[in-house]
């Protein structure tokens, strides 16, 4: 039951497609044939091409064979070159099959009102290359039968045709494709204010066309205007219809503006046909780039609230930040992660947020957001909360471009990272942190010696080793607590002595050093000698136990003709001469 109505269905839009096929090419043939050639405005290939593009592929044989048949029978019927009927007929399909099948393999559609791009492929090819292509078979075969212009029955033709396809072609598509274009067709006001824009726009075109005193060609522009804007393309479509309509009924009579052009009635005819084309130009091209303007406004429309939803729900800041740097936008999140109300930060530029030691780095940042907008940016800075108080923030920002790929604004988001970052802190911390002590571990301290030459290489320092004398008799005489209470108090003595600039490593057991920056090797000697005396004069509690414990001191340049392990390798041959020399002394490298 489901296919027989399908099949019913489909049936009767190839005969409707059919009978309106038929009528436009009597009308035509009947009156608007050019100098007695070809019509002036045929519209009757839009109805082929509207159906080929709108109906489904099953469909499609059966309105090919049914429009020729229509085509064949008007010419029977009205067209004074009736045995030429096939030829007209065969010409009429391929003119709708090559206007169908560049729009398909261009990938237009029948929403090709819609978009400019598509339009203009619907133009040049329904309107021009496929009126040209089948205007050859009229051009060589009418010729043949009555000996005319082959060159003036090319251009007829194609010139009627082509003007057919732009006026009917749109608004067959309103028919066959109505929910496309039916947008401005919603609501009970939508149809009295459609009849009142059709009566406008008839009103005025008749008034005219109806005398031929004035040349009044310009005035249905105003209502054919008011048409586009009222109702886009179906306005735009359906006014120059109706122009068409009303414009060509006097034309033909011998009325209308018009009749003012000193030429022939073939001229005159021509220049209506031009005006047709100029009109459609104006018209639906417009209407099409309202209908555009309108999509992008509601697409526009949906990201912005899209957007708003989530910035004020996100537990994240976002902030939208002119070219220049002002806040335009503030999340209401702001208040919550900062402290700052977000009316607070509008006109202003967030850096005045950022810490001190963070803010130009920050404003680079930006700059670099606005000199690459393709990426994202991430960096994170020190901010300051309304309270007072400082904390780490990391933001996440790109920049937004307009269709010249100017950038409009930029977007961040902004989070609290205080606390990842004072975990990432604390691993740092333990990473390079020797556990006992407290002090720098070996891989630590080296590169700290590392960095130091190589930010500062004309800068002089030095170099010490300390070593606790008899550490293993530490060990085993009062256990390995006494061990490490020994160290621990060493560490102390080393924090106490040594300024606050100078790094502090222990490199395994008992052996630490110390990195004088900025020392000579006279000065850093003077500062291993506060520690050995220090040391030597402390008595070191572990538990029950009281002992006394001595250390021994290396000290060596730090030079640029040197290398950290040559640095090393000359500080511990120093350490090696103080042990050697009855320990709880200090050594200076020799020169």
């Amino acid at each position: 039951m489901r296919r027989g109505r399908l099949f019913q269905s489909n049936f009767l839009v190839v005969a409707a497609v059919a009978l309106a096929y038929f009528l436009c090419a009597v009308g035509a043939i009947a009156f608007t044939r050019l100098s007695g050639h070809v019509a002036l405005l045929w519209l009757a290939s839009a109805l082929l091409v509207g159906a080929l593009l709108t109906r489904p592929a099953t469909e499609r044989p059966l309105h090919i064979a049914s429009c020729f048949a229509a085509s064949v029978a008007a010419s029977l019927a009205v067209s004074p070159y009736a045995p030429l009927a096939p030829v007209f007929g065969v010409a009429n399909i391929v003119e709708a099959l090559v206007a169908w099948a560049l729009l398909r393999g261009l990938g237009v559609d029948a929403r090709m009102f819609l978009s400019l791009r598509a339009l203009a492929v619907f133009v040049a090819t329904a309107g021009v290359v496929a009126p040209l292509a089948s205007g050859v078979i009229p051009a060589i075969t009418l010729p043949l039968y009555q000996g005319a212009d082959p060159w003036a029955v090319w251009l007829s033709w194609a010139i009627g045709h082509g003007l057919g396809a732009l006026i009917g072609t749109p608004i067959v598509l309103l028919a066959l494709a109505w929910p496309t274009y039916r947008d401005r067709f919603i609501g009970p006001a939508a149809l009295p204010r459609f009849v009142g824009v059709a009566l406008l726009v008839s009103g005025v075109t008749g008034l005219c066309f109806s005398q031929s005193h004035l040349p009044l060609l310009f005035v249905p522009i105003l209502p054919l205007i008011v048409a586009t804007m009222a109702f886009r393309v179906a306005g735009a479509t359906l006014g120059v219809f109706l122009i068409a309509l009303i414009g060509a009924a006097f034309t033909v009579t011998g009325m209308g503006p018009l009749e003012l052009i000193d030429g022939s009635d073939a001229f005159q005819l021509q220049f209506f046909q031009f005006y047709l084309a100029v009109l459609f130009l104006i018209a639906v091209p417009f209407a099409t780039m309202i209908a555009q303007n309108q999509r992008l406004a509601a697409s526009v429309a949906l990201s912005e609230a899209r957007y708003r939803l989530i910035s004020e729900h996100v537990s994240d800041v976002v902030l939208t930040l002119d070219p220049r740097g002002a806040v335009q936008f503030a999340s209401p999140s702001m208040r919550e992660v900062t402290g700052h109300g977000p009316e607070s930060i509008i006109g202003k530029s967030p850096a005045e947020l950022v810490h001190e030691v963070d803010r130009e780095r920050v404003r680079e940042a930006y700059r670099q957001v606005i000199a690459e907008p393709e990426r994202v940016h991430r960096f994170e800075f020190r901010g300051h909360t309304a309270t007072g108080g400082i904390r780490w923030f990391e933001t996440t920002a790109r920049a937004v471009r307009d269709t010249d790929q100017a950038v409009l604004s930029v977007v961040t988001v902004v989070r609290e990272v205080s606390q990842r970052k004072a975990r990432e802190a604390d691993l740092l911390r333990q990473a390079n942190t020797d556990p006992m002590t407290g002090v720098l571990n070996r891989r630590a301290f080296q590169d700290r010696i590392d960095q130091f030459r190589a930010n500062t290489p004309d800068r002089p320092g030095a170099l010490a080793l300390f070593d606790l004398d008899h550490f293993k008799r530490v060990n085993d005489g009062h256990g390995h607590d006494a061990g490490d209470a020994a160290l621990l108090h060493f560490a102390d003595v080393l924090r106490a002595s040594v300024r606050v600039e100078d790094v502090i490593g222990r490199l395994g057991g008992e052996e630490f050093a110390v990195l004088f920056p900025g020392l000579s090797t006279t000065a850093a000697m003077v500062a291993c000698e506060r520690v050995r005396s220090s040391l030597q004069d402390a008595r070191i509690h572990a538990g029950d136990t009281t002992f006394t414990i001595t250390v021994s001191a290396g000290v060596a340049p730090i030079r640029p003709d040197l290398s950290s392990d040559e640095v090393f390798r000359i500080a511990d041959a120093a350490l090696y001469r103080a042990k050697s020399r009855g320990r709880n002394r200090s050594e200076l490298a020799a020169a």
